[in-house]
Order: C-alpha cells, then structure tokens, then sequence
C-alpha cells in the first residue's frame, strides 16, 4: 500500500472499503468494496449479489444490519512535495450517529447527517496509515417500533416505515466525500446576508469571510450580475486578519420570480484570497437570486375573529413574493429513493422537470424525508420552482432531552446556512403533522422554539411555520371515496381552509411497471397479503385497510374488473378526476384560499399504488397529465357535484373561468358541450367579461337530462373561442340500473 500522488491536487475520491463488527473497536472480520455516497446497505447487498432491495422487497434480510457497527476504511496517499499545503477530509454528510479515526487517534464525533465536515489530515498524510469512519447503530428512543424510533433523533423518520415507504433504515456517507489540498491560508467559511429596502429598488448585501488563519494579504470579492457585468466589488487589505466583511448595495436589482410569474435572474458572488506576492491562494463562489417572502393573512380571514379574548385569528398562509401574492400550485416532495445517498442531479432534474413543465409554482419538502443535496435546490433556483422546506421532523412527540436539543440546533444551523441563500427556498417549516393527538406537540414545545429561534437568527426575512397543517389550514383527505361514501368532490366544495396543504387521491401504477414488479401468476387479481401488499396496495394506510389499490371503490363506480388493465385504467382514472376537482376547486376558493399542494409528487421506490403523481424512479402517472390542466395560469372550468351519474338524472356544470396569471384577460365566449358515447352535443354557450389579473369569475349553469348510454363515461367538454389553450375536459361514471 504506497500511493503516491504528484502535488499540487486539488481533488481526490479515496478507496473506501467497508464491513461490519459488534464493537467499534473490533475491526471487521469481511470487508467489501463501498460506494460512495452511497449506504452500507447497498455495498453488502452488492458483494453479497443480492437483487436490488426493490425488486424482491426482501426487507428482513437487512434488519440485522441497523445494529451493528459498520466502518468505512481506506488507505491515505502518500503526498510528496506537500510543502505548505494542507490536506483536509471532507464530507457532505454522514448518516447519523458515527466517528472518524485514523489509527487509534479518535478525530472526529458526531450526532447528525445534515453538518459538513472538514479535518485536517496533514500530520497523518504518510504511509501504512488507515482513515476509518464508523458509523453506529441505529438509534432508537426505546419506546417502541416504527416512526416512534425517531423522536430522539434527527433522522428522517420516513425510514422507519411508511404508508408509501418500505422499513428500510439507511447508513453511512451518504453525501459527496473526498479529500482535497488546500494551501495553509485559505477560505474557512464564506457567508453573505441581504435585505430588500426602498419598495424592492435597492438590496443591502453583507459578505464575511473567516480565513484559516491570520494573512498579510488580501480579499478580493465582485458581485458579478446575470448578464456578467461586475455590480460591484472591492479588494481588501487583510493585514494580519482572519475575518473581513464586505457590504454593498445594489440598486434596481434583477429580482427572482417563481414560474409564471417572471423571470429566474441569479447574481454570482465571487471571493478570491490573494497572497502577499499577489498569488490567488482560494477562491469560492455563490449564485444568488434576490426575492422578498413573506406569508400574510389571507383575503377575509380577520373576519373569523369573532370574539375576545381569542388567542390568535386563523394563521396567515397567503404567500406574498416580492409584494406580489402568488396562489401555490403545487405538490409534496418526497426523496426520490430510499437510499438518500444515490441520488443526485440525474435523479433529481427529470422529476423537477416534470414538475415545472405541470404548472406547479411550490413543492414543498416534507418533513419525513432527508433534506436534499445542493443540486435539488440549484435546479429549483433556475426552474422558478419554489421551495417550502419542513426541518426533518414528522409526526412524533420529540424528545425535549438536552442532547436532542443540542443536536437539533447545530442541524437546523448548518441546514440553514446551507439553503438559506437559494432564492427558491420561501418557506420554513419545524416539521410535519406535529400539533395533533399522535404527536403530541404544541408551539410551546422545546424543538420548536428552537427551531423558530434558529430561523429568525440566521434568516429573519423567510417565513417560518411551527409545522403543517397549522390552524385553518387542511391536510387530507387521501382517497376519492371515504369509509361513509362521500366524494372527494363533495368533501373539497363544502370545506373552507385557508390552504390545502396535503391532499391526495391515490392511483396504481402502470400494467407494465406492475408486470415488471409481480410475477404473472399473481397479477391478477390482485389479493391481500403477498406481493401486492409488500408494494403498498393493501394495508398501507391504517385508517382505510384497502389503501392504496381501493379496490372497493373502482368496483363501486366500474363494476368487477376483468382484466389488470381495466383495473389500472379505472383506478388511473379515479385519481385523475379526483386530483382535478380538488386542484381547480382550490383555486376557486380564492382568495381566502391560497395554496393547493397535493400529496405527492413522486415516490421513493416502485409501488404498487399510492397517492403519487410519478411512478418510482421518474414514470407520470396520467393524473399529472390532468393536473398540469387545472394548474394553467387561465382555463375554463366546470364545478360538477359529483362524480356518478345515472340515466334520467339532471346533470349540473357551474361554469368558471380561473385566472391567476400575469396581468388582465379579454372577455370571451365558453361553449360547454357533452359527449355521450360518440355522439357530442353543443349544451350552453357563455360570454364572461373581462378578467383582471388574479380574478376568477362565475359563470351560468349547465343543466342536461343524462341519456342512456352504452359506455361507462361520458364527457364534459369546455371550449373558449380562439384559445385552445383554456379549454378543458372532464370524465364522468355512468352507472347502469344494473349496478
């Protein structure tokens, strides 16, 4: 073992190799190649040539494995011509409790995934010497199976096992790790802070830089603007300093705007440390994008004040961007695996495509998962994506102990400084669902004082939510049938929320995706137990035990499947339909309503069924196709009281036009025709009046008698004279006598 390396490098991946012992100070008795990032999980399952954890869903042959000791060993270089050089570790994140040593010299402990770290390795850059890093076991809080694990911890306690997520608990380095030389003067940390003043024309920017060590030479920094002109900059002399600041004001500034709003306009920050010779030594980087957030009360919500004493009036959820209020669009985001650490850029761009090209404004970050790497947030800046971002806190009472409490603050730091400089990044939240009767939780819980303290040091001027839902605002419901036979149509028209913050209507996954996850034999019909079970179709959620398939409701509109494309084809439907009334009902409560936020985008692995609008790892489901309709700036709508209709019924259409985008609209005329079987018949024609920016406007209603007909659908189709791209369509069941 002799590496050698010709200085000067910069960069450098190690040979990580990894195994197992009871005792962090036993060293393995098998060691196998690692990945990283990556999870142990992944490197034995490959040495050991076991399928991909996701094709058999063999999840008991890895529960052995959260509570050993696992540790990643690889060799240090033999660095020659080192000079003045230094050279450092660094890792993006460890998942969760682990230590770093090289021989018997413990450098390094800690509790957390989300902190960077950085060790100087200098004294140890010599031959024979082992870097090890070992990760701990699992913790667990004692109190029991499941989520409950996580509630002395801050790892995400969707690996723990969900309605939508298998029990699969990852470890290891799980983000981009490496070692690099640095010269003994250098960069240590590089931060910046902004106001917007003087009604959005001129922006306040402080930058500090904190050096390695005190330095003769000097700090050159410029702010460099979208176009690539320099707006301003300076080169400061550092005369024996480790820390200097630099300030600025930029005037007229280019401001961030979400998709369909305006335009994604991103300044570059550039620092540069020079020695005495002039020599540059460092120099880092930082795109920026300038925006104003803020969450304001919604449009009549003082009004539900009716008497005193009162606590509060119902919580502001009206989301104010750059003095602008913008209706949310959008959906939750899960991570985009189970193991956070293999994804990245190429997992993370198609589904943010995905989820720009539907219209969506928002995704909000669920409290459940890992926090996403750098590039998620990178690729939402330049999307126009906005990002409500939960800390990594969901439904559990967590502990108020002071070792819980120390790791969630130094957490939420380094989270917050890591994202707080994304234009995208609008909303803070402490966690999911933690104010109900499984958690437990109240505002005047210890985490999240502290995590609303964390937030108003380091970034005053972004929103913070103590969790989600807060009073007025609603979560659910989950299924286009309830246990009493109501509609998901009729629950949305008779609530009243000042945001729909979780909302979902689940849907199977294609034939082929179930054809590549069920053997043939078992396909169809689908059964309880067994595979389709293991993959979420049946007993997923406890309050409904038909979750996620709901077989009985695709039977109670559709009748008995009789093939599995059928099936999938109703049930694909019902979520389509389902998502649609709720998206475009959302926006006609306007603007006391101001968010519709469906859950969920995407999933971590490949389902059976569940409320997701993308199939694992990036396949759309057609209720994102039906979505991307009712999440357009302006469409003709239609408010329909249900979703079944019989022969002789009346049917009834409250015709609306919804408009949330950029600036007013012409008055045009809407023409509303039905379909019945092939036969398509002109019913109700509407001229509305112009719209000005935001309004939505109410129209006539449609009354036709429903004929009898052969097919189990028919239509309502919306046309607007010379703009095709308003018109919309919808699907309604026929139900014969019969059934």
């Amino acid at each position: 073992m002799n590496t050698e390396i010709v200085m000067p490098v910069n960069r450098y991946n190690l040979d990580w190799k990894v195994g197992y012992s009871s005792d962090p100070s036993l060293a393995p008795s098998k060691w196998v190649n690692a990945s990283v990032p990556g999870a142990v999980q992944l490197d034995w399952a490959r040495a050991e040539g076991w399928p991909h954890f996701w094709q058999d869903g063999d999840f008991g042959r890895y529960a052995w494995m959260e509570k050993v000791y696992w540790t990643y060993r690889a060799p240090l270089p033999s660095l020659s011509e080192l000079g003045d050089k230094r050279l450092f570790f660094v890792s993006g994140g460890i998942d969760y409790r682990f230590l770093i040593r090289v021989g018997e010299q413990t450098l390094h402990a800690q509790e957390g995934m989300f902190r960077k770290v950085e060790l100087d390795l200098t004294e140890f850059a010599s031959d024979e010497e082992f870097l090890e890093v070992v990760v701990f076991p699992i913790p667990d809080s004692g109190e029991g199976e499941g989520r409950v694990e996580a509630n002395a911890s801050v790892k995400p306690a969707v690996s723990y096992g969900w309605d939508f997520h298998p029990r699969l608990v990852p470890s290891g380095i799980w983000c981009q790790t490496h070692l690099e030389t640095r010269e003994a003067e250098h960069i240590r940390e590089f931060c910046f802070d902004y106001t917007i003043e003087e009604e959005l024309s001129l922006v306040r920017l402080d930058i500090s830089v904190e050096l390695s060590r005190s330095s003769s030479g000097e700090i050159e920094w410029s702010l460099v603007d979208p176009s690539g002109e320099v707006v301003d900059g300076e080169s400061i002399s550092l005369a024996g300093a480790d820390v200097v600041d630099g300030f600025c004001e930029i005037h007229d500034p280019e401001l961030w705007w979400p998709r369909g709003y305006g335009e994604q306009p991103l300044y570059s920050l550039r620092v540069s440390l020079h020695g005495s010779e002039g020599e540059v030594l460092d120099s880092k980087s930082r795109t920026i994008g300038f925006r104003c957030s803020k969450l304001v009360m919604n449009e009549g919500a003082w009004k539900d004040q009716e008497a005193m004493p009162k606590t509060r009036c119902v919580p502001p959820m009206a989301l104010e961007l750059n003095g602008k209020r913008i209706f949310v669009k959008g959906s939750n985001w899960v991570a985009p695996d189970v193991f956070s650490g293999v994804s990245g850029e190429d997992a993370y761009r198609p589904l943010l495509e995905k989820a720009a090209n539907s219209n969506f404004n928002l995704l909000r970050c669920w409290g459940g998962s890992a926090i996403g790497k750098d590039s998620f947030f990178d690729l939402c800046d330049r999307l126009g994506i906005m990002v409500w971002q939960d800390f990594p806190l969901a439904c559990n009472c967590y502990s108020e102990s002071p070792q819980f409490l120390d790791t969630l603050d130094q957490e939420a730091e380094a989270i917050l400084k890591r994202l707080k400089g994304h234009p995208s990044v609008v909303i803070w939240c402490g966690g999911n669902e933690l104010f109900n009767s499984w958690s437990g939780m109240t505002d005047q819980s210890k985490a999240l004082r502290l995590l609303n303290k964390k937030c108003f040091e380091l970034d005053p001027d972004t929103p913070f939510l103590a969790t989600s839902p807060i009073m007025g605002a609603g979560h659910g419901g989950y299924l286009f049938r309830d246990a009493t036979g109501r509609e998901c149509i009729d629950v949305f028209q008779s609530a009243r929320n000042s945001a729909y913050v979780e909302f979902g209507i689940p849907g199977p996954a294609s034939v082929e995706k179930l054809s590549s996850l069920i053997e043939e034999e078992d396909l169809f019909p689908p059964k309880k137990g067994g595979v389709w079970e293991l993959r979420h179709a049946f007993g997923a959620w406890e309050s409904h035990p038909d979750t996620w398939l709901c077989m009985d409701t695709i039977e109670h509109y559709f009748g008995r499947p009789e093939s599995i494309e059928e099936l999938v084809a109703w049930g694909q439907l019902l979520q389509a339909e389902g998502l649609k009334a709720i998206f475009e009902e959302a926006r006609r409560q306007k603007p006391y309503c101001s968010m519709a936020i469906s859950w969920c985008f995407n999933e971590p692995w490949p389902a059976a069924a569940n409320n997701s609008l993308v199939s694992w790892p990036c396949e759309p489901k057609p209720a994102l196709r039906s979505v991307r309709q009712s999440c357009r700036s302006t469409l003709a709508s239609a408010r329909v009281k249900r979703f079944s209709w019989r022969a002789g019924d009346m049917f009834e259409a409250e015709l609306w036009m919804l408009h949330d985008g950029l600036g007013s609209i012409k008055g045009d005329r809407v023409e509303a025709y039905l379909r019945f079987d092939d036969d398509e018949t002109f019913v109700l024609g509407w001229y509305f009046d112009a719209l000005e920016e935001g309004e939505n406007r109410i129209g006539p209603t449609l009354r036709f008698q429903v004929p009898e007909i052969e097919d189990q659908t028919f239509k309502l189709i919306l046309r607007v004279e010379g703009r095709p791209d308003w018109n919309s369509e919808y699907d309604f069941c026929f139900k014969a006598d019969d059934m």
